[in-house]
């Protein structure tokens, strides 16, 4: 601690009035003695500065007497002479006595010993002018020692009372906590000698250099956070990182920084979301960059923000959990009471983009755009929507792109005589488009509006199918699923920005590792490898799957048997095929530590579209469903079934798929599956199949 700290607290000080006057008086008399020290060791420095000026003093005056005593003597000398001449001058002339001129034997000692003394007095004060100095400068050094120990008295004893005063606050944990603080600032100074070396960026580490581990929306803030990793300390031409973003179709920096953060090994980089506006950034990728010989460079990986539920308004209830029973239900018998009598709580139902994407009347702002709806068709949308919400039915929405010419669709696809198209998520067109219509249907169908309610969201239909639904040209798988990803992303993005409960699914059929040499689709194994790889490698989200299990091929009418194509199923996750014999691989396959979610779970999955053909006879299509049901039952994994369909397609059924349950055996079976009542109408179907009991085909998961 230091004085502020007792400064600001001087109910601290008063807690134990004789502990903290005892310290005090301790704590003036070292404080006392500290002064009294620091006093002498300047005295002591001064008197040093005295005594060389004497010593230089000394040697002067020493000087000036030797000069004066040898005068003397000279001068002594040329007296005699002179008075020697004047007698020989005088007797010359005058012939008188000659008389010599006596100097006195104590004169003359004198006169020749001034020269000595003056030596001798000289080298006197020499030596005790040293001896002088040597003895200042000890007393200067004792001083100097003496005024350090005095300080640490000083400080031993300051540091005693703010014990004491902690510990009256604290009740006996003064102690505790300043060895806390000094631990701390130990570890402050240990992590100081222990920072990271700089390192040189090479073309070997530049990708990688940094780790951009997640991308976050605050809850509380609503900025973008950035957390960044790095084992060391980057060479560049200044000391900062540099946050840049990209959008989903570019795949290098361009234009200035967001920001700069000072270089470190662990930091978090902060910018603003713009939700919402032509500046949005939340189908944006985050990177940072370094400034190398006066250009930007990357130097890590890049990532998306993997919460966009953090600016959700809405997070709607989920409907459907007391039963696994769905259907691909027709319109005009959502008021028959039919789905009531069934028991259905999960319908499935098509949104064409060329029914609300062409025409006008209904405006909707979203990032600093206004776009047109078509108002009779969406208005169509909400009768369906809202029927199905006020008799509590999970609804999953199947979004299609049957537009062969528009900005929603991806430009190599564009007019390829299809009947369905890939998704555009490869320009800025093509993003703003997507976003606008997810925003739009999240925001319709929250169930806030009065519009229904729509959980669920099915991105396009067996998208693996390349050539008749999600045409594109044909490219290899790892290309192929980054562009319905991108896709996903955006939808994802933007749905659960709206509702924070809504759920995005990827629709894949059943062909799971075939292995031909067919063009026309890819394996569902590949390309959801290839698709979840992509989506971890960028952020993870949690996309879900929504699955067709249906027989092969696929007017073969037993769930159970396929005759000579029985080889194409297997338990394994090399199987051609998985349908409902073996569904389990499925989800045995997605349980895998790659494919959890953000939250380390197994994605969900749905039976999306599966059905069987009456063609051979009402009773193997209602054995069938049954089958289905009771396999579908005993996988914790799969949370619903959505048959298909309620009533028979004329253009299916000249294919000999009379898949409808409408007005057929089929219909009874499936309305008493999941009921206490299966012994009599759904039971009866095993001697059919040649099982004795349902766990004989169930695999518990």
């Amino acid at each position: 601690m230091d004085n502020e700290n007792v400064k600001n607290n001087p109910q601290d000080v008063s807690a134990d009035p004789q502990s903290s006057g005892t310290i005090e008086d301790e704590t003036a008399t070292a404080q006392e003695s500290a002064v009294a020290g620091e006093t002498a060791a300047e005295e002591v420095s001064g008197a040093t500065e005295i005594a060389t000026a004497a010593e230089t003093a000394s040697e002067g005056d020493t000087s000036a007497a030797s000069s004066e005593a040898t005068g003397a003597a000279v001068a002594g000398e040329t007296a005699s002479e002179e008075s020697s001449d004047t007698a020989e001058q005088t007797g010359t002339s005058a012939s008188a006595p000659e008389k010599k001129l006596r100097i006195p034997r104590t004169l003359r000692i004198v006169l020749a010993f001034i020269p000595v003394a003056a030596a001798l007095t000289c080298l006197i004060v020499y030596l005790l002018n040293s001896r002088y100095i040597e003895t200042l400068k000890e007393n200067e050094r004792i001083a100097a020692d003496d005024a350090i120990v005095k300080q640490a008295a000083y400080t031993l004893a300051l540091d005693t009372f703010h014990r004491h005063a902690v510990e009256d606050v604290f009740g006996g944990t003064g102690e505790e906590v300043a060895d806390a603080l000094v631990n701390a600032g130990l570890s402050t100074i240990e992590g100081i000698n222990n920072r990271p070396p700089y390192v040189e960026i090479t073309d070997a580490n530049r990708a990688h250099f940094a780790d951009v581990e997640s991308v976050l929306i605050s809850p509380d803030t609503g900025m973008v956070e950035v957390s960044v990793r790095a084992d060391a300390l980057p060479v560049s031409d200044d000391g900062y990182y540099y946050l840049f973003s990209k959008a989903i179709y570019q795949d290098h920096i361009s234009g200035e920084p967001i920001t700069r953060i000072e270089k470190d090994v662990d930091f978090i980089a902060e910018c603003n979301l713009n939700y919402n506006s032509a500046q949005s950034r939340l189908f944006d990728k985050f990177c940072m960059a370094l400034l190398i010989d006066g250009n930007y460079v990357e130097v890590s990986n890049s990532s998306y923000i993997t919460n966009p539920e953090a600016k959700a308004s809405y997070a709607s209830s989920r409907d459907g959990a007391s039963t696994k029973k769905g259907l691909l239900v027709y319109s005009e018998l959502i008021n028959s009471g039919q789905l009531e009598d069934l028991g259905v709580k999960h319908a499935a139902y098509n949104v064409y983009t060329s029914l609300i994407c062409n025409g006008s009347g209904i405006s909707h702002t979203y990032n600093g755009h206004t776009y047109s709806f078509n108002a009779h068709q969406v208005g169509l949308y909400d009768i369906i929507f809202s029927r199905l919400s006020a008799r509590g039915v999970d609804i999953n929405a199947i979004i299609i792109n049957d537009m062969p010419h528009s900005t929603l669709t991806y430009p190599a696809s564009r007019g390829g005589g299809a009947t369905l198209y890939a998704f555009n998520a490869s320009d800025k067109e093509g993003v703003d488009m997507l976003g606008a219509v997810a925003n739009f249907l999240a925001n319709r169908y929250s169930g806030a509006s009065g519009h229904g309610k729509v959980s669920n969201w099915i991105i396009g239909n067996e998208v693996n199918e390349r050539t008749v639904y999600n045409y594109t040209p044909y490219m290899g798988v790892d290309q192929y699923a980054r562009l319905y990803a991108d896709v996903v992303r955006v939808f994802y993005n933007a749905m659960t920005a709206v509702n924070s409960t809504t759920r995005v699914y990827v629709s894949l059929d059943n062909r799971w590792n075939m292995n031909k040499s067919d063009k026309s689709f890819y394996d569902v194994k590949d390309m959801m490898d290839a698709f979840n790889a992509y989506m971890c490698s960028e952020g993870n989200i949690n996309w879900h799957v929504g699955y067709h299990p249906y027989n092969y091929p696929l007017t073969e009418p037993k769930a159970w048997s396929w005759g000579r194509y029985d080889s194409m199923v297997s338990g394994s996750s090399s199987s051609p095929i998985v349908s409902m014999r073996n569904i389990h691989v499925l989800t045995d396959y997605l349980g895998q530590s790659s494919y959890l979610d953000n939250n380390g779970n197994v994605r969900r999955v749905i039976l999306s579209e599966m059905g069987y053909t009456s063609s051979h006879g009402q009773g193997l299509q209602s054995a069938s469903i049954c089958y289905a049901y009771k396999v579908m039952e005993a996988n914790s994994h799969i949370d619903y079934m959505l048959l298909s369909r309620q009533v028979d397609a004329a253009p299916e059924v000249a294919e000999g798929l009379a898949l409808g349950i409408n007005g057929k055996e089929g219909y009874t079976a499936y309305k008493f599956c999941g009921t206490s009542q299966e012994s009599t109408y759904v039971d009866k179907y095993l001697g059919t199949i040649g099982i004795g009991s349902w766990g004989a085909i169930q695999n518990p998961r």
